[in-house]
């Protein structure tokens, strides 16, 4: 091995040390790991995720019939919970196009866990710990624990000036610009025509991730409904939902630095007709933005009823290594860069 080879090597054998600690870790805790599949009829559906095509002949003279490579493990993990698995996880590759930068691949790695029972605090413990476990096996510093706490609507309130609750309600009662007004009056920058989601993810990425703690990972909880995406709404109020997402700065970031996303947690919504609505939905705003609509999974929906309660995460598994290796492009955590 020449010396310019090391540093190669050495990428490799922590994405070994890592990826073999979660599974360890897991392990202990109960959980199955599941391996399945990667090829899909019905991808999810989000309007902002584009998933990736595959033609498939079945026979050596069949018709091509059309698959999709998985956006997450989630819809497949979800019917397996339906079966009676009730501690899972999956350690999947995962496929989005259109996303290449210093923090996105086409390719990459996702740790998806689900826990039923399952509560969302449970899964803020669980993300603690596995990145502790990860950090100890590569000899690296951990985040500090308990990682901060936070709504969206108290972000938006104290790094925006933004009452979010009011925005939907208004939203909710057919104002369906009322977050955008709020936006620009804040100061955000929205491209013309404009939407209800451009104007939450202005407000996220000018004004709330920038001004996240710098000491310590933050837990972002309460999202708005219209961002539910597979997420139960709250009890106490339908205008937010169960979810969670996990936000963190490495050491080595600058000023002017955003946090990583290291994470996506939801308590499970498990009503097929509400789910079936939301993908409808999601469809529609595919089209607006000009993108074809997608099959749904009927698989996925059939089994939605057996359902038990339950609360997944999937965690970036590439953004973590960057986190604690203080990495600013996630080629250099990748086994291989993207080529």
């Amino acid at each position: 091995m020449s010396p310019a080879d090391a540093p190669a090597l050495l990428r490799l054998r922590r994405r070994h040390e890592a990826l073999w600690a979660l599974r360890a870790h897991l392990v202990a805790q109960g959980f199955w790991e599941l391996d399945t599949a990667q090829l899909t009829p019905g991808p999810g559906l989000e309007p902002h995720l584009d998933p990736l095509a595959v033609e498939v002949h079945p026979g050596f003279e069949a018709k091509a019939e059309r698959r999709w490579l998985i956006t997450s493990p989630e819809l497949s993990l979800k019917r397996c919970l339906a079966l009676g698995a009730h501690k899972i996880f999956q350690l999947a590759h995962v496929f989005r196009d259109g996303e290449r930068g210093a923090r996105h691949a086409p390719e990459f790695t996702l740790l998806e866990h689900y826990r039923a029972p399952g509560t969302l605090a449970d899964l803020v413990t669980d993300v603690e710990e596995l990145i502790d476990v990860v950090a100890r096996a590569l000899a690296l510093p951990a985040p500090p624990r308990p990682y901060a706490r936070a709504t969206v609507a108290e972000l938006f309130a104290r790094h925006a000036g933004i009452a979010l609750d009011d925005a939907l309600r208004a939203h909710a009662h057919g104002d369906g610009d009322a977050l955008l007004r709020a936006a620009r009056a804040a100061g955000v920058q929205l491209r013309p025509g404009a939407d209800f989601d451009d104007a939450f993810a202005g407000v996220m990425d000018q004004k709330v991730e920038p001004s996240l703690s710098r000491e310590r990972p933050t837990v972002v909880s309460r999202w708005p409904a219209p961002m539910a995406v597979l997420a139960r709404r709250c009890d106490d109020d339908p205008n937010v939902a169960e979810r969670f997402e996990v936000y963190a700065f490495a050491a080595t970031a600058g000023p002017g630095a955003r946090p990583l996303e290291l994470c996506n947690a939801f308590d499970e919504l498990t009503d097929a007709v509400e789910q079936r609505a939301r993908f409808v939905d999601d469809n529609h705003k595919r089209r607006a933005l000009g993108k074809p609509a997608l099959p749904l999974d009927e698989d996925f929906l059939a089994a939605l009823p057996a359902l038990p309660r339950c609360a997944g995460c999937a965690l970036g598994v590439d953004r973590v290594l960057m986190l604690l290796l203080g990495a600013a492009d996630i080629d250099e955590v990748s086994c291989l860069p993207w080529r």
